[in-house]
């Protein structure tokens, strides 16, 4: 078996609505499967969703303070007064900053941007920011992606004379600052229609009404931040991503061409290119530093400022990277060194973690173990610690971080991410009383991730028209996941590691006649989970894939499964125990011979170690052997009578390993001497009193046309059935012995048992050994020999508490 890292998961929609949608809209039922999963059920709502348009945007002066918004800023204009745009340090921040900064200079407003820094001041305005505006000589402070928490900076910019305008997008608290205006779509009493638009899309709103048509120029700003911010992209979100990604193709923006080219993109860009490689650049100057280089990047008009403002970005981004890397390897280091008390949340800290990446660590840390993380750092001249969390599905963070208020003065966040400030000397309590909730809030299963599944196919209904078909629903990102397919029952063809490290597999796939090449990236090692008779369970993303003027449809393999007993035949005289290192001790059982060099080393190692003598005795701790689900025959059997006697205790082994090779059976005979040839060689002796085998065993040989070998086992054996006496090298036939088969000589009995096993498990084929082990025991995961090694899906839903594949 090969468990899947995650639970699929699908939602069955109503077969009448998709019909009914699929009818009227002229598409396959499959697509009006995936619009209906998400929440689209109407031939309207479809054609709006598979064809965004520009004018199905909402009315910018449908939000609330747009009005006087815009008012204040064109006099502000006329007036040459100086106007501030205060914004934040990540991508949506700094998006939504260069945004308004084109705007304003289109619109030959005397503008300037702010920025505060995140280590220095921390995030939101602040109040000494606003008295240095001041000082500056602004008269209006406009603030983009933040602000609506500023109740107490609202009334410092009052006094000091400063109109303050706030645009944001974050969850509005009880008061809301007593600002000159205050744009928020999620506003008490705000009458827009739609509530999700990231920081960037409320300043593409103020900017629309400002230029008093849309900014398409510019649309490629809005998507970065949109698509980097993780909102939901449906809605006006859908239609701004998509009209900026196609901006952002024609690499008409100086900045942004520059960004691309130091990310190595140079093919079409999508939103998956935006999330990985060019948001994370933008947020690094943030991070680690000021988010000053990554504005300027893209609002610069030349070129040679804008290649080194982005090789600078990159070259933070590596540092950034490398920073993550360093801090995480530090964080599992302290999971891993206390697993009991990191079980049902983990929370690290340590002195010097920057406080810049602390969000990043702790994703990774829940991508490892799928845990609710926390990350903080020490900071031991204040006596706090600061940090923040991610959290999983099923553990709603917020929530939690409630209940802990005794330990923690300073929090904020939403289900799943979180920022805290805490006094070192809490974070021991505070931990114990998270994992005390978790105890309570959580079951095993929700330790184990899922993925949405969309529909289960088969390889014929994967066609390009299709594939294109499911294509018009990019941009995929928040609240439109891309979608994912799974398929059962798969022949793997091919397997091939790709890659400089050979990090990536690609694997042809086999249904009936149809064929799938499929691509799991990092999935190095997989190769040694799958053998050659599986049959595959297969979950992924189709694309079209593009070579050479060819287009043929292609898996990106997300997750593989195997339901059902695999059988690894590394059947060989080079025993790789080392294979087996990385596997999981517990889960491994070693079957040797009593007494044997590999029993005492594997015993020495701390493994579970049984021999094939005490298998056949019954002389063995039965329930530890039926717990093993990696079972691995490191010798063969003696006896095929101790190999079926031994077989029941493995039913329940999820894999079978086969190690051994035929140097095991130097010692026996390749082939049984015939019944013949044992009368042939008797009838040479019978009638000598005496021969001696230094003189006449190479004529013996020759006489009776047996090999040297085969003639010594056979007058071994006519010694032990009293046939004969041997003495001091001489043979003395006895003339009239009792009648007796020959298999009451052991030696014989021996070769004939020893034959049988070498004949059918070191000698015989791969289909042959399969066939007769799964046709000698019921295997509790293999359903019979139809389908090679399996009859029936046979998925079992155990799975690795950390949803690692086992």
């Amino acid at each position: 078996m090969l468990h899947a890292k995650t639970r699929w998961h699908k939602v069955e929609p109503d077969e009448a609505v998709v019909a009914k949608l699929a009818a009227e809209c002229g598409i396959d039922p499959l697509i009006a499967r995936l619009l209906v999963r998400r929440g689209i059920d109407d031939s309207e709502a479809a054609n709006k969703f598979l064809k965004p348009k520009l004018e199905d945007l909402h009315d910018p002066y449908l939000l609330d303070g747009m009005k006087a918004t815009v008012e204040r800023i064109k006099q502000a204009i006329a007036d040459k007064e100086k106007i501030l745009i205060y914004g934040d340090y990540d991508a949506d921040g700094v998006s939504s900053t260069s945004l308004l900064l084109h705007v304003m200079r289109t619109l030959q407003a005397d503008v300037d941007y702010y920025i505060p820094n995140r280590f220095r001041e921390g995030y939101g305005i602040n109040k000494e920011a606003l008295a240095l505006a001041k000082e500056r000589g602004f008269g209006l402070v406009v603030s983009v992606d933040t602000g609506i928490s500023a109740v107490t900076e609202a009334e410092v910019a009052k006094q000091l004379g400063l109109d303050l305008i706030i645009t944001d997008h974050h969850e509005p608290p009880e008061q809301l600052p007593d600002a000159y205006a205050v744009i928020n779509p999620k506003k008490p009493g705000c009458p827009y229609p739609f509530k999700m638009l990231a920081g960037v899309g409320v300043a593409f709103k103020l900017a629309t009404a400002l230029l008093g048509r849309i900014p398409e120029e510019w649309l490629e700003l809005v998507a970065l931040g949109t698509i980097a911010d993780l909102v939901p992209l449906t809605d006006e979100n859908r239609i701004l991503a998509a009209f900026g990604l196609e901006r952002m193709n024609r690499r008409e923006l100086t900045g942004m061409r520059a960004l691309l080219e130091v990310a190595g993109i140079q093919r079409e860009v999508t939103a998956g290119h935006v999330g990985f490689a060019l948001g994370p650049r933008i947020n690094a100057s943030g991070r680690l530093d000021s988010a000053d280089s990554a504005v300027r990047l893209l609002t610069t008009d030349n070129e040679e400022e804008a290649r080194m403002l982005a090789e600078e970005l990159d070259e933070v981004n590596r540092e950034r990277q490398e920073l993550v890397e360093e801090m995480t390897q530090e964080a599992i280091a302290e999971v891993e060194q206390d697993k009991e008390r990191h079980q049902h949340v983990i929370v690290v800290a340590k002195k010097g973690w920057n406080v810049g990446v602390v969000g990043i660590v702790a994703s990774r840390l829940v991508e490892k173990y799928y845990r609710p993380a926390i990350v903080l750092s020490i900071d031991e001249e204040k006596g706090t610690a600061k940090g923040s969390a991610r959290s999983i599905s099923a553990f709603h963070l917020y929530r939690a971080l409630a209940e802990c208020q005794e330990w923690l003065p300073h929090f904020g966040g939403h289900a799943m991410a979180a920022g805290m400030t805490l006094p070192i000397e809490n974070i021991a309590p505070f931990h114990q009383h998270l994992s005390r909730l978790a105890q309570q809030w959580l079951t095993d299963e929700d330790y184990v991730p899922q993925t949405a599944l969309e529909d289960e196919l088969r390889l014929e209904r994967v066609q390009l028209p299709l594939i294109e078909q499911i294509e018009a629903l990019a941009p995929y990102g928040m609240g439109n996941p891309t979608p994912l397919f799974a398929f059962d029952n798969l022949k793997l063809l091919r397997l091939q590691l790709m890659g400089r490290d050979n990090e990536h597999v690609k694997m042809i796939l086999q249904d009936g006649e149809h064929l799938l090449e499929g691509i799991a990236f990092r999935a190095g090692g997989m190769e040694k989970e799958i053998s050659p008779c599986a049959r595959l369970r297969v979950l992924g993303e189709l694309q079209v894939n593009e070579w050479n003027g060819k287009r043929s449809p292609q898996l990106i393999i997300k997750d593989v499964a195997i339901p059902h007993l695999q059988i690894f035949d590394w059947r060989s005289n080079r025993k790789q125990l080392d294979r087996f290192l990385d596997m999981d001790a517990e889960e491994c059982l070693f079957v040797c011979g009593a007494g044997s060099e590999d029993e005492e080393l594997l015993r020495g190692a701390k493994y579970h170690v049984v021999s094939w003598e005490a298998l056949g005795q019954g002389r063995c701790d039965e329930e530890q052997i039926k717990r093993a689900k990696r079972v691995v025959w490191v010798q063969a059997p003696p006896t095929m009578s101790v190999c079926k006697k031994s077989l029941p205790y493995f039913a329940n082994a999820e894999r079978l390993y086969l190690l051994f090779g035929d140097k095991e059976f130097d010692d026996m005979l390749v082939k049984t001497p015939t019944r013949e040839e044992f009368k042939k060689l008797y009838s040479v002796l019978v009638g000598k009193e005496k021969i001696s085998l230094s003189k006449h065993f190479s004529s013996l040989a020759r006489v009776t046309g047996l090999q040297k070998r085969a003639l010594s086992f056979m007058i071994q054996v006519f010694a032990e059935c009293g046939f004969i006496s041997l003495n001091q090298g001489e043979i003395k036939i006895h003339p009239n012995p009792n009648k007796k088969p020959l298999t009451e000589s052991v030696l014989y009995q021996k070769q004939i048992e020893r034959e049988e096993v070498f004949r059918t498990l070191v000698y015989s084929t791969y289909l042959e050994l399969c066939q007769f082990l799964v046709s000698t025991i019921a295997f509790t995961h293999i359903g019979g020999l139809a389908n090679e090694l399996q009859r029936e899906n046979q998925s079992d839903s155990r799975l690795s508490a950390t949803g690692d594949s086992v």
